[in-house]
């Protein structure tokens, strides 16, 4: 290939080789700076792209290092406030499960209670063994990293202990609800039951059974028993009932019966003075009257009896508490 130069333009003359047809181009002149021109301007239009590229590239490169700063910070904030919420969550699991060995330990406290109540309230019923709650105190350690499995199981354990508890809770309760109903019923059959002394002194002068009459000296039975005592002494109820007669006749003077239901009943005679009227109730250990000699009487005391459906019986085995204020 050469150039021919001519005045106003310019012969491009290709020569392929041997055996071959000469090309020829003919080109203005002006193409001479012209080409040059647009292969500069090209050059310069490619690296100026190449820049301006650049340039885009590393606003891209840092408009996605922050945001990738942005989240890898938002993203550790995120792990930091997980963990601590985590620590929480376990310290609070801790402290739920100690709650729940504490609640054991009185959970124990009060069945042992409720063992004494089914005692008091004569159901018979047997003891449990049981091991005390442990208590644990923190005196130091290595500093070890609870693992994944560790909290898992404490939730378990955690679980079937508050579990447990529930039941034992709902037993417990209806156990204790029983126990309150026995124990009630069994206070009030105390209250009904004439087990006091029904004066300050315990001496007998005559017991229950076959005797020779004092008036009379003939044998007769005596359905009761007569307590000496001083002129006015005091005279107490033996057990909670209804007045269901208080008056005087020949035979027994001044005398209270009192009904205290079940087929039981009292009688008081010979009272110097009654501090009762039929209808009155009375509760247990109640003053009732004062100790005297009225009616068929040879001195000073009380004459006490024991109904059994309407049956006088010996009154000495119900006499079992020494003083009035034992109920």
């Amino acid at each position: 290939m050469k150039f021919i130069w001519g005045k106003k333009e310019l012969t491009l003359m290709i020569i392929p080789g041997a055996n071959r047809r000469t090309v020829r181009i003919k080109l203005p002149q002006s193409s001479l700076y012209i080409v040059p021109s647009v292969i500069l301007l090209v050059l310069i239009g490619f690296l100026v792209a190449i820049h301006l590229m650049n340039i885009h590239f590393r606003e891209t490169k840092d408009t996605m290092q922050q945001t990738f700063d942005g989240q890898e910070r938002q993203l550790v904030d995120q792990i930091t406030l997980k963990d601590s919420e985590l620590e929480q969550l376990q310290n609070n699991l801790i402290d739920l499960s100690q709650q729940a060995d504490d609640f054991k330990g009185k959970l124990e406290e009060i069945k042992k209670l409720n063992h004494v109540v089914q005692l008091m309230s004569q159901t018979g019923g047997t003891s449990k063994n049981s091991q005390p709650s442990g208590v644990t105190t923190d005196v130091g350690g290595e500093d070890v990293p609870v693992s994944s499995e560790q909290v898992s199981q404490m939730v378990t354990d955690t679980k079937q202990d508050l579990t447990s508890l529930v039941g034992d809770i709902n037993v417990l309760l209806a156990d204790l609800t029983e126990s309150e109903s026995k124990l009630q019923e069994a206070e009030r059959i105390r209250e009904i039951t004439p087990t006091l002394w029904p004066i300050d002194s315990h001496t007998i002068t005559s017991d229950f059974g076959v005797r020779r009459d004092p008036f009379t000296q003939k044998p007769t039975m005596h359905t009761g028993i007569d307590f000496d005592g001083e002129l006015n002494d005091p005279v107490y109820a033996t057990a909670a009932g209804k007045v269901i007669e208080a008056g005087y006749d020949d035979q027994h003077g001044n005398h209270i019966i009192i009904d205290h239901s079940r087929g039981l009943q009292t009688e008081y005679m010979h009272m110097n003075k009654l501090l009762l009227r039929r209808g009155d109730t009375v509760v247990k250990g109640q003053k009732i009257g004062l100790v005297g000699t009225t009616g068929r009487s040879t001195g000073t005391h009380l004459h006490y009896e024991v109904h059994r459906n309407g049956v006088q019986i010996n009154p000495y085995p119900y006499l079992l508490t020494n003083r009035k204020g034992d109920r």
